[in-house]
């Protein structure tokens, strides 16, 4: 059984760095991969909050985009209210985190995706995660309503209840009795690649129109695919269906 990856999109302080590996290593996290961080690194702010997990900081990893950092992931979820375009399912965290246990018992690396202080995470992100966790948290009668900013929780703090609730499922997760199965999810860079390629070619056959909502599109069949729950053998499986079908269009129609 594997814990969760812990990843930072785009940080902009090493503050919130730091508290988020404290609480990792209050619950049990090691894995934690930042996201082209806009703050020095390593950071000497990081190091100061992270009190006595300095050794997280030390061993995470740095990536330059969310593909490559979720390319091992074979579940993915992200804690954002964000993607108002694609239909996505949204968890609480104690439904997450009973997901991500079950997948972890079944030997599946899992991660969770935090977004950077300011912006969350953009569309394209959440393009590759298999569902979002809101955090409810209690109104503020003395703020508008549209001017509350989705996920009012720090980053550390988010980290921290969601590092709490995986600590906590393990009591409450029973022993595997079942064989487990053959069939192995597909991983994130598996699923790229087959985004990638089918995206290419839905390109070239002139599917994405008009232009100006390509965006949306790519996104929500990304959405659709992910909905699916490929394993790897599947995926690659597509991915031949499409060289099949393009080949027979450059024969003539035959």
């Amino acid at each position: 059984m594997t814990a969760p990856a812990i990843i930072l999109s785009h940080t902009q302080m090493g503050e919130n760095v730091g508290a988020a590996a404290r609480a990792m290593k209050n619950f049990g996290l090691t894995d934690l991969r930042l996201i082209a961080p806009r703050m020095e690194w390593p950071n000497d702010r990081a190091q100061m909050l992270a009190s006595g997990a300095g050794d997280i900081l030390d061993r995470a990893q740095i990536h330059a985009d969310a593909r490559a950092a979720l390319a091992d992931c074979q579940l993915v979820l992200a804690t954002t209210a964000r993607g108002r375009d694609v239909t996505r399912e949204v968890l609480t965290p104690e439904a997450a985190i009973a997901r991500l246990r079950q997948a972890s018992d079944a030997g599946l690396k899992t991660a969770l995706l935090f977004g950077g202080e300011r912006a969350g995470l953009d569309n394209d992100e959440i393009s590759l995660c298999d569902a979002l966790i809101t955090i409810p948290t209690a109104p503020l009668p003395q703020i508008k309503e549209s001017e509350i900013k989705a996920g009012s929780l720090n980053l550390g703090q988010a980290v921290l209840l969601l590092g709490y609730e995986w600590l906590k499922s393990a009591d409450a997760t029973p022993a595997s009795r079942t064989r487990p199965s053959i069939a192995v999810p597909a991983a994130r860079q598996d699923l790229v690649d087959l985004f990638e390629h089918l995206e290419r070619e839905l390109d070239a056959g002139g599917f994405f129109f008009p232009p100006a909502k390509k965006g949306a599109m790519v996104r929500n069949i990304r959405a659709m695919i992910l909905r699916s729950g490929l394993t790897d053998q599947q995926a690659r499986t597509i991915r031949g269906m499409i060289v099949a079908l393009v080949r027979n269009k450059y024969r003539g129609n035959a």
